[in-house]
């Protein structure tokens, strides 16, 4: 995600304030979104992340409180992404103060707000998004794929970025994802051409014999990954439908009603590391 210089000078302002400014400093970045540093209380070393002290000494500037997260600078690998390198890096000596919690410096997002942002901005590729707690659940005709939002919140934080950075992030990332299931999906069909293949919602399905039991491979299963790392799933995973579509399909799902009224999707889950 690129880094937004102005977001960056807004955090280098309030880490370099120094003695003779308040305890808490607290600057906007944009509507829903705003950079705090405290300093830490006095005395034995607070547990992380002193988050209810640092919401209440905030709670009288920031409107829809009960609607926000709060994101530390230095707790970025509790969410699996890096933090130290990418601190030290803008932050220099001041990154130290913050890596020993001697000031917590934390962003405060409105949850609401940016997920209707970034909504905002996927529309405008004419994908239907539906929003879902903390999530978003994005279709472009075809295909449906899977947001984390406050995964992204993070990384935005982390990034010293905006709103609209992240989510011209996200409009990208999705883009890379639907070309890549639209890449397997038509290998799929090639593979599976004479047992109706077909897109069910996440699930790449066949259904042999006109039966009402299909077989789908969850194609979320590639979502993270690399077009590399993602071929190779997807070709283990062929080689296991091939394996199931040989067997008699009465077999697959025995205790099945052969006459429900809806059809039933056996799902072929591929372990991979």
């Amino acid at each position: 995600m690129p880094v937004s210089s102005r977001v960056q000078n807004i955090w280098l302002r309030l880490l370099e304030a120094g003695d003779g400014f308040p305890t808490r400093r607290m600057e906007r970045v944009e509507e829903g979104y705003y950079a705090v540093v405290r300093e830490a209380a006095r005395g034995p070393k607070c547990h992380f992340p002193g988050g209810d002290e640092d919401f209440r000494a905030v709670k009288s500037f920031i409107p829809n409180l009960d609607h926000t997260r709060a994101v530390y600078l230095n707790h970025g690998s509790d969410f699996g992404l890096a933090r130290t390198q990418c601190l030290h890096a803008w932050a220099g000596q001041l990154g130290e103060q913050i890596e020993s919690d001697a000031l917590h410096a934390l962003a405060i997002v409105d949850t609401d707000i940016f997920a209707k942002k970034i909504s905002a901005r996927l529309h405008t590729a004419g994908w239907n998004v539906e929003a879902e707690p903390d999530n978003l659940r994005v279709n472009d005709g075809r295909f449906t794929e899977f947001a984390d939002l406050l995964r992204l919140m993070v990384q935005m934080v982390l990034s010293c970025s905006t709103f609209a950075d992240a989510a011209r992030s996200l409009k990208a990332e999705l883009a890379r994802r639907f070309s890549l299931d639209a890449q397997l999906f038509e290998r799929f069909q090639e593979c599976f051409a004479q047992y109706r293949p077909a897109i069910i919602d996440r699930y790449f399905t066949v259904n042999p014999d006109g039966s009402r039991v299909a077989a789908g491979w969850d194609y979320w299963q590639v979502s993270s990954r690399s077009a590399h790392d993602a071929t190779e799933i997807f070709d283990q995973a062929m080689k296991e439908f091939e394996t199931l579509l040989a067997i008699p399909q009465e077999d697959w799902l025995p205790a099945l009603a052969t006459d429900c009224g809806e059809q039933s999707i056996l799902n072929l889950e591929v372990t991979h590391d």
